[in-house]
């Protein structure tokens, strides 16, 4: 499958498998390096939300406001 076929939530898995954690911008960014696609903080954030509950970590970033996110296998 090419990285243009993927689905937002295909990438937004691919993206979150690491051990980072990642706030919305930077997996916004990764999706555009990577896959040169651009998906909004929006639309990932509502395929975040979708993703079953059982893999999910997020938490505050340090010092900051923003929520950081990674997927647990």
């Amino acid at each position: 499958m090419s990285n243009q076929s993927l689905t937002q939530k295909e990438r937004l898995m691919r993206i979150l498998s690491g051990d980072r954690f990642l706030t919305l911008y930077e997996i916004q960014q990764q999706c555009f390096d990577q896959f040169g696609v651009h998906d909004s903080e929006t639309a990932l954030s509502a395929r975040w939300r979708e993703l079953p509950n059982s893999v999910k970590q997020k938490r505050r970033r340090e010092k900051c406001t923003a929520w950081e996110y990674r997927l647990v296998a």
